[in-house]
């Protein structure tokens, strides 16, 4: 089975992933092709995920999950003053919230989507029958992922 997110809608998350480097630190992210995961395994991760809800037209989630080197290197570069867990987790939730809003204009205003969840070291499952879409991205050498995991109700 495979998603139900038209090319072009996932092409406003690849959109938006590299708008929000480009826009944050002046350094766009490089996007690596997106690719089905498998429904039988975890999702990838990194050190810190922010996760948000969808319910409505669509359901599902989105996240964004990085390691703690390039959320302390994005924190530095934006002229952040501390580095605490805390501000880790408010970053990649900032984040997540920014791929959300972006979704929202695109799959449309039927889109309901959640505050960030936040985490370090979270295991992540697909949430649903169809085959999440992964977007890898590296950034400043870091290697970081956005995962699509919608379908439409």
């Amino acid at each position: 089975m495979t998603s139900e997110l038209q090319e072009n809608e996932l092409r406003a998350f690849v959109d938006s992933v590299t708008h929000f480097f480009a826009h944050s630190s002046g350094d766009g992210a490089d996007v690596r092709s997106a690719y089905l995961a498998d429904l039988r395994s975890e999702l990838p991760r990194f050190d810190y995920t922010g996760i948000i809800d969808v319910r409505g037209d669509w359901r599902g989630c989105l996240y964004f999950s990085a390691p703690r080197g390039m959320l302390s290197h994005l924190l530095l570069v934006t002229g952040e003053g501390t580095y605490s867990e805390e501000d880790h987790l408010d970053l990649v939730g900032e984040i997540a919230n920014t791929f959300s809003g972006r979704a929202r204009r695109e799959l449309g205003e039927g889109l309901e989507i959640s505050v960030p969840r936040r985490g370090r070291g979270m295991a992540i499952r697909a949430s649903g029958t169809t085959r999440p879409f992964v977007i890898p991205l590296t950034w400043r050498g870091y290697d970081a992922v956005v995962v699509v995991d919608l379908q439409i109700r």
